[in-house]
């Protein structure tokens, strides 16, 4: 009896272990793993499949050896199912986290980019604000017979890139040196007579002035230098498909008198480009004004003494467009490409 009893335990046994062995296979291929495995790595997933098949059908004939070696293959075909999975979702992130990265550079550049387009309008905001000034101070000379610090020192800077410009365009050493000579000896003995520094400055533009000549007509970019040479000298500029236009309401004073300093800054440009017609206009309120015609004949009369007296032509506009006294010329062979 005892004997009995121990054998229907053993099949018992048996029976319980056989049936956890199916619950625990059954169990694995029902795990969240073993979805992503299914979705991911199918090919994996189906020698899996095909193993618990095959691990069902050997328990079915009761053959417990092959189902052992079944079921071990299943377990070991899942679990390389659920590990390449694995690697398959971790490449997946890998792959979006670079593309986050690399969007996050690009907008990095954007950014960047447009911090520095910023930070260059800054600079060029602040740098014509300093030319301004600039501009204003040796537009200034000739106003009073003595000058300030900071005019001289603006002097000093448009001479110096004067001088520069005349090298490059040809000026040889000998020519360059006198004025850089005077240069250094006025940043050193700091005079203050306004005559002697414009009278630097006006023969630095001078010699730009000859080397130009030395050109048939003006050079590629010479339009652009003008407008920036008239700006930085006091006057307003404008390029345009007819020629720079130069303007200046400075050209006679309050009182209506010539300004000598202003028309000393304009032969200086005449100088300086020498290429081709200038036509002048000054705007008066009507043409038939007697007081603007004995002003506008005074001009002519004064720009008649410079070097070239023919290249300038002058004449009385009506309008209301400028104020009355503006002088506008337009230098006709520098022409906006």
């Amino acid at each position: 009896m005892i004997g009995r009893l121990a054998l229907m335990g053993c099949v018992l046994a048996l029976g319980c272990a056989a049936q956890q062995a199916t619950r625990t296979t059954a169990t694995l291929f029902e795990t969240p793993e073993a979805e992503l495995a299914r979705e991911l790595a199918p090919d994996l997933y189906g020698l899996a499949e095909a193993a618990r098949a095959k691990a069902d059908a050997a328990r079915g004939r009761r053959e417990e050896g092959e189902l052992d070696d079944y079921r071990q293959e299943t377990e070991l075909w899942l679990s390389a199912a659920v590990a390449e999975a694995e690697r398959i979702q971790l490449e997946r992130h890998r792959i979006e986290l670079q593309r986050e990265e690399e969007r996050w550079a690009k907008q990095l550049a954007r950014d960047q980019e447009a911090s520095a387009v910023v930070a260059t309008d800054i600079s060029r905001y602040q740098a014509q604000r300093v030319a301004l000034r600039e501009a204003e101070r040796v537009s200034s000379l000739g106003q009073s017979p003595t000058t300030d610090d900071a005019t001289l020192d603006a002097v000093l800077t448009r001479v110096r890139l004067n001088l520069a410009l005349a090298k490059s365009l040809g000026a040889s050493e000998a020519q360059v040196r006198s004025l850089e000579k005077r240069a250094d000896a006025m940043a050193l003995n700091r005079p203050r007579s306004a005559k002697v520094a414009e009278a630097l400055l006006l023969d630095t533009e001078e010699l730009i002035g000859k080397m130009r000549t030395q050109w048939p007509e003006p050079r590629p970019g010479a339009s652009t230098e003008l407008v920036e040479m008239a700006s930085l000298t006091g006057f307003a500029a404008d390029r345009t498909s007819t020629g720079v236009i130069v303007r200046s309401e400075r050209f006679f004073t309050s009182g209506g008198e010539l300004s000598e300093s202003t028309i000393q800054r304009f032969e200086g440009l005449l100088g300086a480009y020498p290429h081709g017609p200038v036509a002048c206009q000054v705007a008066v309120p009507e043409v038939q004004s007697r007081v603007w015609a004995r002003r506008v004949a005074s001009l002519v009369n004064r720009l008649r003494r410079i070097d070239n007296p023919s290249r300038v032509s002058t004449s009385m506009v009506a309008t209301s467009a400028l104020g009355a006294g503006t002088v506008q010329c337009t230098f006709a062979a520098y022409r906006a490409p």
